[in-house]
């Protein structure tokens, strides 16, 4: 319980609020970063509609990665997330249509244990929806048109997405040793594509340093808090 002034806060919500506003500003960085060197990007009452889509999938998220709210809520925010996407606004656009329902539905899949979706596979297909999906959306929605330049730029995210979140879907400490040494030594690869600044120096050192922390200590209490840190860092040195 966390007590601000007369009010109290149950830890877990709180946590929630955080890692739902920061997973947020993730998905919509790059794109806003990578589009404002173009002129035809733009605000526009479009994005509206997506920023509600992407608080709730961020809700999703925690709550399915997390485990310790009910986890009803995130069945809640997946359906807020479908509706969102159905608005007339978005809907209007089938392939981004087509595109956030590619998103819900896989957390729904991820929010039935019985599919067993947290596993190596889930990681690597959540870390490419995660990517592909809402940033993209972000983008097509601002410039009109998509690059295949900008998916190449979407390479360090869906990197960072598979080595920070191992400990997240598997318990098998030994196993995710080797995962995350391989998966941390290709996003030091995907980082070494990048213009070479002394802002990817210090990216590489970051995740070499949570390497040493996954290897010691394997999953953390809190896990997603720090990597929902770490990876908003990686993203503020990267674009």
């Amino acid at each position: 319980m966390i007590r601000i002034g007369k009010l109290k806060l149950q830890r877990n919500y709180v946590h929630l609020a955080i890692f739902t506003i920061l997973q947020s500003i993730i998905c919509w960085w790059v794109a806003l970063d990578y589009g404002r060197s173009f002129k035809t990007a733009e605000f526009s009452a479009a994005q509206l509609p997506l920023i509600g889509y992407t608080l709730a999938v961020s809700a999703a998220i925690f709550i399915i990665l997390d485990r310790r709210i009910p986890a009803q809520w995130s069945l809640i925010a997946i359906g807020v997330s479908v509706a969102l996407a159905f608005t007339n606004i978005i809907a209007s656009e089938s392939e981004l249509l087509y595109l956030l329902l590619t998103c819900s539905v896989w957390l729904f899949v991820m929010a039935i244990p019985r599919l067993g979706m947290q596993n190596y596979f889930g990681l690597v297909v959540f870390s490419i929806i995660m990517t592909y999906t809402i940033p993209v959306a972000v983008f097509y929605l601002q410039n009109n048109y998509l690059s295949t330049t900008f998916l190449w730029e979407l390479t360090p995210v869906v990197a960072s997405y598979v080595f920070l979140y191992v400990p997240s879907f598997s318990q098998q400490r030994q196993i995710n040793q080797i995962v995350s040494a391989v998966t941390g030594a290709i996003l030091v690869v995907t980082i070494f594509l990048q213009p070479l600044t002394w802002q990817t120096m210090v990216a590489i050192a970051v995740v070499i340093a949570i390497w040493f922390v996954q290897q010691s200590y394997g999953r953390l209490r809190l896990h997603l808090m720090i990597n929902i840190a770490i990876q908003l860092v990686l993203m503020f040195l990267l674009y």
